[in-house]
């Protein structure tokens, strides 16, 4: 299956290169309203959302993550933002680095199941996008973590710096960001994902009492002369600008977003700051300096990690919400990253039922916001104060495909398209609609159902988007009715292309 693909990839970015692009109009809104985010993150470090255990069999962990991606559908939810990478070490088969013992468990060596081959299949199938979340620098959530032979701690110590409790790979040397750019590469050249995302974890977060030496590294590694905190961000300029190049290089069409920390600098620091009065921020403590990426086009989306409560008299969420929208959207899009971990913890503000549906609600009543990412899935295995019936029958009832980003090249290139894709032969057996695509236009990665009753098109409406080409008709109750299904797929860009020819129904 990876021969296959990688054979179909490369015949891909040659064809998108060398076709003579159409130009006509890309749908980039639903007929539900404007498209939008709506993710979840599913972290495979310390087995906090999947797998359970480490030593599962290959069989427990492909029902787990089937059962999280069949629960994340039913919840209205649209993306999954998974954790392929947590401490230099995948779950997916690597040439450059071992698999993760959350994982794979004690058997990580010998261990040839792919899961994010499995996991990208299975979320394509249900129509959800599925993007490969990876963190840059961690080798090691812990000192004594049990890391194999060829694992980057044990084949280049000199990369690493420990601080704390972790080992970290030191952003200031040119092998380490090379390194991650191999990683980078290998997954964008063999997995059909939607995106690759970062998470805030760049220069680590402070410690009290504890010092990140890289006095070394900063001595014979810079040229320019820079401050040591000029020269930390402009370390991470570097990982992030080059991700996004070779991200482009390989595939123009896949997503490269980041999801920092939720205050950037404060207002006191900075006149463009948000007003609050954050301890920790992206700019002077993580050396992550997000409004540059923006501005320089490194990234396509940013999830600001926006942990806090409406009112919080340091960072108040309504204001940094309001604040990533005016000092981003224009360029980017931008997705709230929300504290559902937070919900019914204890404290005032997070036992109030309605916190977090009013969080998700005021994202979405922004112009300047294009939707709501929530952290993280085992959440829901406890009381969320109604939380998931509150998404499956009232904020998410209505499926929507996620926002369209424009694609591009590295290089600045002009965005492209491929040619329409054709849907036909709609056809009806039992409780089943089934239809054939034109394969041989650009390739197809979702198809979108709507549905009308006969004879009111005004109320044609999303009803089900899948990677199936099949419908099964959902039970309704009352009376049955003749309905008028069209279907309309979805391609690799995220841009939806033209509906099929009608097909009537009564059900």
């Amino acid at each position: 299956m990876k021969l296959l693909r990688g054979v179909a990839t490369t015949l891909l970015c040659l064809f998108s290169v060398t076709q003579i692009w159409t130009q006509t109009t890309i749908n980039c809104s639903s007929a539900n309203g404007n498209r939008e985010m709506r993710g979840i993150w599913v972290a495979t470090v310390n087995n906090i959302d999947w797998p359970s255990a480490p030593n599962l069999s290959t069989a427990a962990k492909q029902k787990e993550a089937v059962a999280i991606i069949e629960r994340v559908k039913k919840m209205g939810l649209n993306c999954i933002f998974l954790q392929v990478r947590p401490s230099c070490d995948v779950i997916y088969n690597s040439a450059i680095e071992p698999k993760t013992y959350f994982v794979s468990g004690e058997s990580a060596a010998t261990d040839t199941f792919d899961a994010l081959d499995f996991w990208i299949e299975e979320a394509h199938l249900r129509g959800l996008e599925l993007h490969a979340w990876i963190n840059p620098f961690r080798v090691a959530p812990k000192l004594d973590y049990v890391c194999a032979e060829n694992h980057v701690s044990k084949q280049h110590p000199d990369w690493t710096i420990k601080y704390s409790d972790k080992i970290l790979l030191d952003p200031g040397r040119h092998e380490t960001r090379q390194y991650i750019d191999s990683v980078i590469c290998e997954i964008a050249s063999n997995y059909d994902v939607d995106g690759i995302h970062f998470d805030d974890y760049f220069y680590p977060y402070p410690v009290k009492g504890e010092t990140f030496v890289d006095t070394a590294s900063y001595a014979a590694n810079n040229p320019l002369n820079l401050s040591l905190e000029d020269w930390r961000r402009s370390n991470v300029d570097s990982v992030i600008k080059t991700t996004y190049n070779t991200i482009k290089r390989i595939k123009p069409w896949l997503k490269f977003g980041v999801s920092p920390f939720g205050v950037w600098r404060n207002q006191r620091d900075d006149s463009r700051g948000s007003d609050t009065r954050a301890g920790t921020t992206d700019y002077d403590v993580l050396y992550a300096n997000v409004l540059e990426w923006v501005d320089k086009g490194w990234v396509d989306y940013v999830v600001p990690q926006l942990y806090w409560e409406s009112g919080n008299k340091a960072a108040n969420f309504d204001v940094l919400a309001k604040w990533w929208g005016d000092a981003c959207s224009d360029k980017v899009q931008i997705y709230v990253g929300h504290s559902i971990f937070k919900i019914n913890s204890g404290s005032k503000a997070w036992n109030k039922r309605g916190e977090m549906p009013a969080q998700i609600e005021n994202v979405r009543n922004d112009a300047k916001l294009s939707g709501s990412v929530l952290f993280s899935y085992r959440q829901f295995n406890r009381n969320l104060l109604g939380l998931e019936q509150e998404l499956a029958e009232r904020i998410y009832a209505k499926p929507s495909l996620t926002p369209f980003v424009p694609p591009t090249f590295a290089g600045n290139n002009p965005p492209v398209r491929g040619p329409q894709i054709d849907i036909y032969n709609l056809d009806k057996d039992n409780d089943t609609i089934f239809w054939t695509v034109n394969e041989t236009c650009a390739p197809t990665r979702f198809f979108v159902i709507y549905r009308y009753p006969k004879g009111e098109p005004e109320k044609e409406e999303i009803v089900a988007i899948t990677g199936e080409k099949y419908y099964a008709l959902e039970p309704r109750n009352g009376k049955r009715r003749k309905f008028v299904f069209r279907i309309a797929a979805t391609d690799i860009w995220g841009s939806e292309h033209k509906k099929s020819k009608p097909i009537t129904v009564k059900y």
